[in-house]
């Protein structure tokens, strides 16, 4: 809307362009009207005028010194002037104090009216580039280290005071409805930073320093939604300095995720009213992870459940943040993926949706829930493999390397042949033969290799090394020698 203010010593002249003018547009308002310069830069000091009309032949202050003025003091201000035909030198001096143009008396509508829409459109798009400009600097000083705000470009506030609320819904819809009533009622006091779909950040601007009261007052409108949806909203304590805006937003940030353990609905939380966290709860130690990495192993999945169960009632007693719990779980899940590795059902990717919908629930008790039923069905799932294959996994990679003797025989891929850890089919290949993998592979190649030798006397030494998987002669002479006593030409001069 663009807000104009009249100036001109004849009272006809101001009252008919006021009717005029409001008549025109409902984006048109005429903030008031003055019949002398003085007068118009008293009422311009209070802010919110947007473009002047003035008259030049004025009594006190005339129109070519209040443009002069507005220009020096209201730079963003503009100005249209008025003047007869017989005052056109007048008007020519007046386009030097850039005023944006004048109007020859008696006034043309068209001409004004052209006018006015250009520079409502104007104004329109200087407002747009200003309010991008400021979020995207207000976004640099909430990302930026303490280091980078000297080097930040400076950014002045609409008021003196402010202070930051973080802004979360269970839908997009009641996301939408609360913004949409908050600003019809603190619109224009306002700036919104969106962080995720569901979460933004509002800064609220004052022009003295707010109570904790009037800072709860003023962004509870968020919590007016409808829908059923639940909406949790934090607020900060008032600030003065933007260094300090990172700091605002972590205090509205853990005000508002208290909310996830409330049963209320709609949660409205100052960060100054919260409950200290005890220090009495601790992070989980090495000696927990390394419980953890044990039943995995045997793949005890009521020992797991029991552990997770442990940790998420430890991270209730200590209010954690969502960020906080995602990271746990996160770590829960790597440690699995180390365990099972390839086995493991939960690929990246699907990991990382499942961290978006763990940091998009409203309560703690649905991030528990939600991991857990996302970790347990992937173990159940390898152990139930594990279980059908029963004693069979040792003989299964038995019967592979009979057959294969001759390639590369990596742990990992054995083990995922079998659906078990590399770790663990080790020690069950150990406990069945007697044998190591690797030492188990030598046998049966260096069986063939004696085989090969006995059978064909014409066939090279280094060819039987590489036909067995040995390729390096020298090593697969040696070799031979540690396990048979003797070369693989020396053995074959003893042969019957």
């Amino acid at each position: 809307m663009l807000s104009i203010l009249i100036v001109d010593d004849e009272v006809l002249i101001r009252e008919g362009l006021s009717r005029m003018i409001s008549k025109q547009s409902e984006f048109f308002h005429v903030a008031g009207s003055c019949q002398n310069g003085r007068e118009a830069l008293e009422l311009l000091s209070g802010g919110g005028i947007d473009l002047v009309i003035t008259d030049i032949r004025m009594p006190e202050v005339d129109g070519l010194e209040l443009i002069r003025k507005v220009k020096e003091h209201y730079p963003n201000t503009r100005c249209i002037l008025m003047s007869g035909f017989t005052e056109f030198s007048y008007a020519r001096d007046a386009i030097r104090y850039s005023a944006v143009d004048y109007l020859l008396k008696p006034i043309d509508k068209e001409q004004l009216f052209g006018l006015l829409h250009r520079l409502d459109t104007e104004n329109r798009e200087r407002a747009d580039q200003e309010n991008r400009l400021r979020l995207r600097l207000l976004d640099s000083y909430l990302h930026a280290g303490s280091a980078s705000h000297s080097s930040a470009p400076m950014l002045s506030l609409p008021q003196p005071f402010y202070a930051v609320c973080v802004h979360r819904a269970g839908n997009s819809e009641t996301m939408l409805e609360g913004s949409e009533h908050f600003r019809m009622v603190n619109g224009l006091d306002t700036d919104c930073l969106t962080l995720q779909p569901l979460l933004q950040m509002w800064i609220g601007y004052f022009p003295e320093e707010p109570t904790p009261e009037a800072i709860r007052q003023f962004f509870k409108p968020l919590l007016s939604a409808g829908g059923g949806a639940p909406v949790h909203v934090g607020a900060s304590a008032s600030r003065s300095q933007l260094s300090e805006l990172k700091a605002a937003y972590v205090e509205a940030s853990r005000a508002c995720y208290a909310g996830i353990y409330s049963d209320a609905s709609l949660f409205f939380a100052y960060s100054e009213d919260l409950a200290p966290t005890p220090e009495s709860v601790s992070e989980p130690t090495a000696a927990d992870w390394k419980e953890l990495g044990e039943s995995l192993q045997i793949l005890s999945t009521d020992r797991v459940t029991e552990w997770l169960r442990q940790q998420f009632a430890a991270l209730r007693l200590r209010r954690a943040e969502p960020q906080e719990i995602v990271r746990f779980c996160r770590n829960v899940e790597e440690e699995a993926a180390k365990e099972f590795q390839d086995l493991f059902p939960l690929s990246r990717e699907e990991r990382e949706t499942l961290e978006k919908s763990l940091l998009s629930c409203m309560t703690f008790a649905k991030m528990e829930e939600l991991f857990l039923s996302s970790l347990l069905p992937a173990l159940d799932q390898i152990r139930g493999v594990r279980k059908e294959l029963g004693g069979k996994a040792v003989e299964h990679v038995k019967r592979w390397i009979a057959a294969n003797y001759n390639q590369h025989a990596d742990l990992n891929s054995l083990a995922g042949m079998v659906f078990l850890t590399p770790s663990y089919l080790s020690k069950l290949f150990k406990q069945e033969t007697g044998l190591t993998l690797t030492e188990y592979i030598t046998e049966i190649r260096i069986k063939k290799a004696k085989l090969l030798l006995r059978q064909e006397p014409n066939m090279k030494v280094h060819s039987i090394g590489a036909e067995v998987g040995y390729p390096d002669p020298a090593y697969f002479n040696k070799l031979f020698k540690r396990v048979v006593g003797v070369t693989p030409n020396e053995y074959k001069k003893i042969l019957p």
